[in-house]
């Protein structure tokens, strides 16, 4: 009697536990994504301080977007918008207004000063910035959640998202650009070095000019039209890598799922070295005229053809070794499963 009893109060106690997570799981943590059903409220500060030309701002948001956009001024305008989360409209606006966004003068220039309270319940908050500074001005900027989007600036540029799409457009400055979710959208880059990864999302990039590129992606297709450089290092996990009017002495492309497609500009080196692999597609591969190079090109399953006047050594079946000119650089193919064109 008494162990039915007690069975009967562990299970009721058991119970109640459970339904005491679930309903914490939803108001306190969001782990079920609940947080949109909790009450909004937003509110708005204007940021102004002076930003001499040749400066830098350096931001750290903890939930929300970026714009920034250089223009002919000297000063940093932004407007900061926060957006504070809770179970009732009279809670979430007394988290907004505990919230501080404020410009600090720093050594290089400015830094935006998110100040919150220490102990934040049941609530959340985001900031998010938008704004314009004086277009040779340097960026450092990280968002937990959120996108990112630059314009017109000349300096160099840092910037990152946990979760979120970068974009950027008419930089002029070494470039580094990262996002753990989100694909990556840049055009109009000069730069010395161009530094593009995503875990998960899609690389494009059109119209650059830079010493040397590195475009990274986990899962996604990776685009590059008109770049003009020294290097040129595209890698994807799964997904295609389409290039058009490029122009490099150094080209690596790998990719482990996914068909690789290479259009060479009239300009591009004679001797140029080309290193293209992938475990599960076709290549193709346009060379430059008047091409100088050794074409080494092997596939596990497929076949290779060609049109250009290689002096082969060998026999020609799935791997091809010849010479073209004067063999000054050295082009290299492969492919597991799929085939492989030369032009």
């Amino acid at each position: 009697m008494k162990k039915g009893i007690s069975t009967r109060v562990s299970l009721a106690f058991l119970l109640g536990l459970i339904l005491f997570l679930a309903t914490s799981c939803v108001y306190v943590h969001g782990c079920d994504g609940s947080w949109e059903r909790l009450v909004k409220y937003e509110r708005q500060i204007e940021l102004t301080a002076p930003l001499a030309p040749g400066s830098s701002l350096s931001a750290r948001t903890n939930d929300g977007s970026i714009r920034i956009e250089g223009v002919p001024t000297e000063e940093c305008r932004l407007t900061a918008t926060i957006v504070a989360r809770a179970t009732t409209e009279e809670r979430a606006q007394e988290l907004a207004e505990q919230i501080e966004v404020r410009l600090e003068p720093s050594v290089e220039g400015l830094t935006v000063v998110i100040e919150k309270p220490e102990t934040i319940r049941n609530a959340r908050y985001g900031v998010s910035l938008e704004g314009t500074v004086p277009t040779r001005t340097s960026l450092t900027l990280v968002t937990s959640d959120g996108s990112v989007h630059l314009a017109n600036i000349e300096g160099t540029v840092d910037a990152r998202t946990s979760d979120g799409s970068i974009r950027a457009e008419g930089i002029k400055g070494d470039t580094k650009l990262k996002t753990s979710d989100g694909s990556i959208d840049c055009s109009r880059i000069e730069a010395g070095t161009l530094d593009l990864h995503t875990s998960d999302g899609q690389v494009k990039l059109v119209d650059a000019a830079m010493q040397s590129c590195t475009a990274q992606t986990s899962d996604g297709s990776i685009t590059v039209a008109t770049a003009r450089g020294e290097s040129l290092d595209l890698r994807t996990s799964d997904g295609g890598i389409r290039c058009s009017d490029i122009c490099v002495a150094r080209l690596n492309c790998r990719t482990s799922d996914g068909s690789i497609h290479i259009e060479c500009a009239a300009d591009t080196p004679k001797a140029m070295e080309a290193s293209v692999t992938t475990s599960d597609g076709s290549i193709t591969f346009a060379t430059p005229p008047g091409l100088s190079a050794v074409v080494d090109a092997s596939v596990s399953d497929g076949s290779i053809h060609t049109s250009l006047p290689l002096t082969v050594q060998g026999k020609v079946g799935r791997s091809l070794v010849g010479t073209i000119g004067a063999g000054e650089g050295r082009i290299t193919l492969r492919t597991h499963d799929g085939s492989i064109t030369i032009r």
